[in-house]
């Protein structure tokens, strides 16, 4: 039975990247086995680097669209490991009457930011990637019907190819007014809300202003980091018109698709796709309130912060800066 061991043995032979060893008692710590012999009739993640280099730091791009990905580390954790206990005497929310006290009768509403949920869950983010854009149908009636938050991710009107832009702004995404109508077919205007999230690129593209003037957006996120890697997103781009289009509009393409050699490279079929990614911020105490009040004016009526996995310090700092911000969550 293949498993996934508690060290770093793991990091050498993934599913994720189709990637083997020849024998199975592989060193604890590099995941190597013990004999690397030159002939080896398997290629493991060090063998596979040497051929492919930081291109294989992801999981194998042809997925990318269809598939999602998770990591393979195990912190020792588990959800067996939680046992709800229950009460034996009272009862809260409720009268402690035995007729009354009854399975159909719990609720499990909420808050969060003034905004009332019928769960607490707030699902998301899902921005620009094809996943999200495949899936959003589902995602958007299934979280109107359950009356909850749902988010939609950051860069959706910069890579929307149909997306209007006048000096640099977008005027008009049809992704974007798909997303926000389809939600809201199905709400009910009473729990749970659509949120907006916007990154360094999107405040760029004015898309803050887009969705609360023209869409009526409540919720607007202001995205610093995610917990998957504390930085911005990435999404594979298979077209070089598309992949030039993108750079054009401000984000950061690799390689340079406006580079000749790096054009004839892709023509020739060296790399079959470029890599879109968003810019990592570096928020100041004074900019965060500042740009909380000018949502507010705007009027955004909550908003919120994602952060990524930080240090301690970091996390004490977010903290301390949105309660004088007053963000609502």
């Amino acid at each position: 039975m293949e498993r996934v061991f508690r060290n770093s043995s793991y990091l050498n032979a993934m599913s994720t990247t189709g990637t083997k060893t020849r024998v199975r008692d592989v060193n604890p710590q590099s995941g190597m086995c013990p004999l690397c012999i030159r002939e080896c009739p398997f290629l493991c993640e060090i063998g596979l680097s040497t051929f492919r280099g930081r291109e294989v730091l992801y999981p194998d791009p042809e997925y990318f669209g269809e598939s999602t990905a998770s990591s393979l580390k195990d912190y020792g954790l588990d959800w067996s490991h939680v046992q709800i206990l229950s009460s034996l005497r009272g009862a809260e929310g409720i009268e402690p009457d035995p007729d009354k006290m009854l399975f159909p009768n719990v609720s499990v509403e909420t808050e969060i930011g003034g905004v009332k949920l019928k769960m607490p869950i707030a699902m998301g983010a899902y921005g620009s990637t094809d996943i999200a854009r495949k899936y959003w149908d589902g995602l958007a009636v299934g979280a109107a019907l359950a009356g909850v938050i749902l988010i939609v991710g950051e860069n959706v009107c910069g890579v929307d190819p149909a997306s209007e832009f006048s000096n640099g702004k977008v005027i008009r995404s049809p992704e974007m007014e798909r997303r926000i109508k389809l939600f809201r077919e199905f709400w009910d205007g009473r729990y749970g809300d659509v949120a907006v999230q916007t990154n360094i690129e999107d405040q760029r593209m004015g898309v803050d202003e887009y969705v609360v003037s023209k869409l009526e957006v409540n919720i607007v996120e202001r995205k610093w980091g995610q917990g998957a890697k504390a930085i911005g997103g990435e999404i594979r781009v298979r077209s070089l018109e598309r992949a030039i289009e993108l750079k054009r509009r401000g984000y950061l393409v690799l390689p340079d698709p406006e580079d000749p050699e790096v054009q004839q490279a892709f023509k020739d079929g060296l790399f079959k796709s470029f890599e879109r990614h968003s810019r990592v911020g570096s928020p100041k105490a004074t900019d965060v309130i500042e740009d909380v009040e000018k949502l507010r004016e705007m009027g955004a009526k909550v908003v919120t912060i994602k952060t990524g996995a930080y240090r301690p310090i970091d996390v004490a700092w977010t903290l301390r800066v949105a309660s004088e911000a007053k963000v609502d969550y």
